[in-house]
């Protein structure tokens, strides 16, 4: 939730520009990894490939200020490094 929290300004700075409709679709993939909450390899996985394309999109992006998501990608790399595993071995919805 992270991630997406943190995209919300920039998807707002961007919908102001000329090139609005490409903060939309940067914007949508966030929102798959905490649905992947109960999954944890899974929720790594998907972390770490939305983070990476990210920050590719960023860079490429740049000129028109995609850069504004590099916090999100960031987010979603901690994200994956922490996981989802520690919270169910500890709630007990998991055997180790």
């Amino acid at each position: 939730m992270g991630a997406l929290a943190a995209a919300v300004p920039g998807l707002v700075y961007g919908l102001d520009g000329y090139y609005g409709g490409f903060f939309v679709p940067t914007v949508v993939p966030l929102a798959l990894p905490p649905l992947l909450g109960r999954f944890p390899k899974v929720f790594a996985q998907a972390c770490v490939v939305i983070a990476l394309a990210l920050v590719t999109w960023s860079v490429i992006g740049a000129v028109i200020a995609m850069y504004v998501f590099l916090p999100s990608a960031a987010l979603l790399l901690l994200a994956a490094a922490a996981g989802t595993r520690r919270a169910a071995l500890a709630q007990g919805r998991i055997q180790q």
